[in-house]
């Protein structure tokens, strides 16, 4: 850990009680909490100070020692950063994935790289591994009862006292949109709806039983569903294809995960302002993932914040290019609004810890949080 990372680090126990009472809106009030749908490897890397070989989104052969022992060493290292930071959970990954090559590749721009190779990986959304019936049955479907939960497994072994595991789930509509890419997809909405309504099914179906079985483990304290729906006019698709399609998984998802005890929240990107009173009322027990250009968070705090907790909001743009005292004074900004009852609210980005979000501001906006907090709080 830098010097500049000591200074700022979180010397606070982890309390995930209070993160609980506050995504569910109960009292009593008390310190804000900080919650990101995840970090990236190279902003963890800069902060932490160290070198880790990350596989991509943390994926390993665990069937082989060194897979499994690169795997470890990234899930320890990710563990360090959410302790030293002021997290109350670390995040955790299913085993769930449905192979696909259609990728693009790029140079990563970002000052700070993710993975060792400098690539980016951008979804090619023109084509993808299912075009038609012939393709659906030929895919190599994942099988629920092989999924791993291997990583969620050694996070739970290694734990401190106080702090729980996020499990992140990959979306409904993303991955189904993804296996066509989301121009086919749309195309085959109308030319083959049939098909468009398996993929999803099939998708959905997998997508609930990784979150089942993992809420069922002990050291799983919420699941964190990201599902990309929108851009910044409205949503990538109808509200109608959402209703038809994603809505029913994302209310059995719900059912499941809440009859395991365990928080269930959403994160997705647009302007979801059309369909946010129905996702409300679907039983999420927070939604995270604003932009100031389309709807700044105080607004959406105003508009349902006492329907369902309301999560991060210091926007991308501004932790990228701007300064660090404009940084801490939209952070603060926020939480005089937002935070302001000591529950449903939750301090952190507007989408996630990219890696090319500066460091310094990343780390600023998080200081500010535990500086209202100390202000606020007599036990934060």
């Amino acid at each position: 850990m830098t010097a500049h990372t000591a200074n700022l680090a979180d010397k606070r126990r982890p309390d995930f009680a209070n993160l609980r009472r506050t995504l569910l809106r109960t009292g009593p009030p008390g310190p804000v909490p900080f919650i990101e749908l995840f970090i990236d490897p190279g902003l963890i890397q800069t902060v932490l100070g160290e070198t880790v070989s990350w596989d991509p989104l943390l994926v390993a052969d665990l069937s082989s020692p060194e897979g499994a022992a690169a795997l470890r060493a990234a899930l320890d290292a990710l563990l360090r950063f959410c302790s030293q930071q002021g997290y109350d959970y670390v995040w955790g990954w299913t085993g769930l994935r449905f192979p696909r090559a259609n990728y693009q590749l790029a140079t990563d721009a970002a000052a700070t790289a993710n993975w060792l190779s400098g690539t980016r990986f951008w979804q090619d959304e023109t084509t993808g591994p299912i075009q038609n019936w012939a393709d659906f049955e030929a895919y190599p479907w994942p099988q629920a009862e092989r999924i791993s939960y291997g990583a969620i497994e050694y996070l739970e072994r290694i734990l401190p006292d106080g702090m729980k595991i996020s499990v992140n789930i990959g979306g409904i509509f993303e991955e189904s949109s993804w296996l066509m890419g989301l121009q086919s997809f749309a195309y085959a909405l109308h030319d083959q709806p049939e098909l468009a309504a398996a993929i999803c099914q099939r998708v959905g179906d997998l997508a609930v039983a990784a979150a089942r079985n993992a809420a069922a483990i002990d050291g799983v304290g919420l699941v964190f569903l990201g599902d990309d729906l929108g851009h910044a006019g409205g949503t990538l698709v109808s509200p109608q294809v959402l209703r038809q399609h994603i809505f029913p998984h994302y209310r059995r998802m719900v059912e499941t995960v809440h009859g395991a005890g365990k928080l269930l929240l959403l994160h997705s990107c647009g302007n979801l302002a059309r369909i946010m009173d129905e996702l409300v009322d679907i039983g999420f027990d927070a939604k995270h993932s604003y932009e100031d250009k389309i709807m700044p968070v105080e607004e959406v705090h105003r508009r349902w914040g006492d329907r369902i907790a309301i999560l991060g909001g210091v926007d991308m743009d501004l932790l990228t290019r701007g300064s660090e005292a404009d940084v801490r004074q939209r952070t603060r900004a926020i939480l005089q609004t937002c935070a302001a009852k000591g529950t449903g609210y939750c301090l952190g980005t507007g989408n996630s810890g990219a890696n090319y979000v500066t460091p310094r501001n990343f780390l600023a906006m998080l200081d500010e949080g535990r500086q209202w907090n100390r202000e606020n709080f007599a036990n934060a």
